[in-house]
């Protein structure tokens, strides 16, 4: 990194080094790893032009082009390539900061903060409490109730230690080990043509629209969702505003839309206890929710509390 320069007056001029910021090296390896403006705009809760503009902003600070861009594609130059993996590495040490003031060394308590979704099992979390009591009795667990989108922002702001969340879940220094997958059954209101009914066929659906909290709870959960039954025929959609499953409850139940519940008694489920409706299995797709634990890899490699939380996850509750 070079030195600032004097101007003119006698001020000196930053170098480049100081005008390109974290985000932009975020807003990069997003769309190095989506060769998509579009995409990597969607994951990260923002526009496709000021994106396009934060990269040409970099682009121009570095001088050199990172992407080659066409009506088709999106590609890494060679300076691309060369940058991605710097760009990497500093996004993990920052990102792995606050393991620096949180850990509490000379053997007191300690704390550790643990994102959990919604449709978490109770048998899951109460196996996985009991694990953490066991192994590491000096180590104070709080959770963080969120849905998985949110739960991974606070992950890769450091803001939480691990998190226990829907998936499929990926992206640049996450790690995640899988833990459950639960059944997953439809629900729907009472008189809306499947009284007396255990199962259905997903295309019998197809006159209902399917109901759910907003997509940015998680987002590749319910792209997955949606392509499935775009495949069944079933197109309607009816999305409830923000992440209110009270509200998700009252349009299934009085028959304006189905739904999907994980059948292991998480939050979903319990929303619809004591309500007319019904629940159905499905006949003609095996649908299943699987909850992952995940962590920051930097995190866990200095050690410490997210270290022990990851032994613990992978080691006492394996998955397949």
């Amino acid at each position: 990194m070079s030195e600032r320069q004097p101007d003119r007056c006698g001020h000196a001029e930053p170098a480049y080094g100081e005008r390109v910021e974290m985000l932009h090296l975020r807003y990069f390896a997003a769309v190095a790893e989506e060769l998509n403006f579009t995409r990597a705009a969607e994951r990260l809760h923002m526009a496709t032009s000021p994106l396009s503009q934060r990269i040409r902003d970099l682009e121009r600070e570095l001088g050199a082009p990172l992407f080659r861009r066409s009506s088709r594609k999106v590609e890494l130059t060679a300076a691309g390539e060369r940058f991605l993996p710097a760009a990497r590495d500093i996004i993990e040490r920052f990102d792995a900061l606050p393991l620096l003031v949180r850990d509490e060394p000379g053997g007191g308590r300690r704390a550790a903060l643990v994102g959990i979704a919604p449709d978490v099992s109770g048998e899951l979390r109460t196996r996985f409490l009991a694990a953490l009591g066991t192994q590491h009795p000096d180590l104070d667990v709080l959770l963080h109730p969120a849905s998985s989108e949110p739960l991974l922002r606070a992950l890769r702001a450091g803001e939480i230690d691990l998190a226990l969340a829907h998936g499929p879940v990926g992206g640049r220094g996450l790690r995640s080990h899988w833990l459950e997958s639960q059944q997953v059954a439809v629900v729907v209101g009472r008189g809306a043509g499947f009284d007396g009914r255990t199962s259905v066929r997903l295309d019998e659906l197809a006159t209902l629209p399917y109901a759910s909290i907003g997509y940015d709870a998680a987002p590749e959960l319910y792209r997955r969702t949606d392509e499935l039954l775009n495949s069944f025929g079933v197109r309607k959609r009816l999305v409830v505003e923000g992440h209110n499953l009270g509200g998700l409850a009252h349009v299934v139940t009085t028959g304006q839309a189905f739904t999907l519940i994980g059948m292991g008694g998480g939050m979903t489920a319990r929303t619809f206890a004591g309500e007319p409706v019904v629940r159905l299995a499905v006949e003609d797709a095996r649908l299943k929710m699987t909850t992952e634990a995940v962590w920051l890899a930097a995190r866990a490699a200095a050690g410490g509390v997210v270290a022990d939380l990851v032994a613990t996850v992978t080691g006492t509750l394996p998955g397949p």
